[in-house]
């Protein structure tokens, strides 16, 4: 119990880590759910959903649904509608109607799974192939409740896709992706319950890992330039600077282009999207730029090092150890657990 204690705990303080890392929305469903999570679901509302379904809830769900959150942001008539902080597009609240793959009156949810670590495709398949076009209505869903047996969705994954959990059997507790076509063949996350795989998103976040990953794009650099100063709206232009971001590195004349729309730009955010590009396409010229900013903005001047020029983070010990006298928790809190990290890091391969 301590363990899973402290689990929740370091996923209380990664959710606030990993909302000031993606300040600005960029890992998958982040923009919908923007991190927000609302308060835990009272136990006996807990109880009482597992009565009403005959079900168990796995142990780690329970925990992250009665002590960290139940439910976000409001969007009517969305599948992600109220669905709290997490992978995708979020944890749906306990009741979401988009939980329920089939009917509930099936009572497919109190069952033993059909699906398992085991399954084959093939095996899956053999279940789409009884339904052909003169299938009922009816028997449809009755398969469908089948084939999904002992599975609860949790969060949508977009086009078709949903996050389910298993009820039970050998694999309960484990995350599934699953669709809502039936013709593809669910698959099993690598985490053995909600808790581990909840905290492994959350820390892919903080290491920048989700944030870092390229845009696809077959546009040249030249045109995502061109593209960005030829955009007007905030939107766009944080498209094509995700794209130019994607780079390996830049030329003279693209840098200069960024310099000059940095100098100009009136969208704060914009700005230091730019700052951020400028750091790692052209740091040692935008130095003062940092420097201003640890005065102005301290967590975005710790975001930028963090993401952008993680090997610098200890020219900065000076900026650093000052910050450290804020009274502000959640600085103090990104200094500790992200910052005194890259440094840290840093030191040692300069000693090897």
């Amino acid at each position: 119990m301590m363990t899973e204690t402290n689990q929740i705990e370091r996923i209380k303080i990664k959710l606030r880590l990993a909302k000031h890392t993606d300040y600005f929305f960029e890992v998958f469903g982040a923009s919908s759910h923007k991190y927000v999570i609302h308060s835990p679901i009272e136990f006996k509302e807990l109880k009482n959903f597992e009565k009403t379904y005959n079900i168990s809830l796995p142990d780690a769900y329970t925990a992250f649904l009665t002590q960290i959150g139940n439910g976000g942001l409001e969007y009517k008539n969305s599948v992600v509608g109220n669905s709290a902080a997490g992978p995708n597009y979020g944890i749906f609240k306990l009741g979401h109607p988009f939980q329920f793959i089939a009917e509930p009156s099936l009572k497919y949810l109190e069952k033993a799974p059909y699906f398992n670590e085991n399954t084959t495709e093939k095996e899956w398949e053999s279940i789409y192939e009884k339904m052909d076009d003169t299938i009922s209505d009816e028997d449809y869903d009755i398969e469908v409740a089948k084939a999904y047996s002992g599975i609860l969705n949790i969060g949508f994954s977009g086009c078709s896709g949903y996050l389910g959990i298993i009820l039970n059997g050998e694999n309960k507790g484990q995350i599934i992706q699953t669709y809502d076509e039936i013709e593809y063949c669910p698959h099993l996350y690598k985490e053995i319950n909600f808790l581990d795989w909840y905290e492994n998103w959350l820390n892919e976040i903080i290491s920048g890992k989700r944030i870092k990953q390229k845009e696809c794009t077959n546009d040249s650099e030249e045109s995502c330039i061109e593209r960005f100063l030829s955009d007007k709206e905030s939107y766009w232009k944080f498209v094509s600077l995700s794209y130019i971001r994607s780079f390996n590195g830049l030329s003279a004349s693209s840098i200069d282009a960024l310099n000059k729309s940095y100098r100009k730009e009136k969208d704060d955010k914009v700005k230091l999207y730019i700052l951020n590009l400028l750091t790692k396409f052209d740091y040692e010229n935008t130095k003062k730029e940092i420097a201003k900013l640890a005065k102005q903005n301290p967590i975005a001047f710790l975001r930028n090092l963090h993401l952008y020029s993680k090997d610098k983070s200890i020219e900065w010990l000076s900026e650093i150890n000052n910050l450290k006298k804020s009274n502000d928790s959640e600085l103090l809190e990104y200094i500790k657990h992200i910052t005194n990290i890259d440094i840290k890091t840093t030191a040692n391969n300069l000693d090897n």
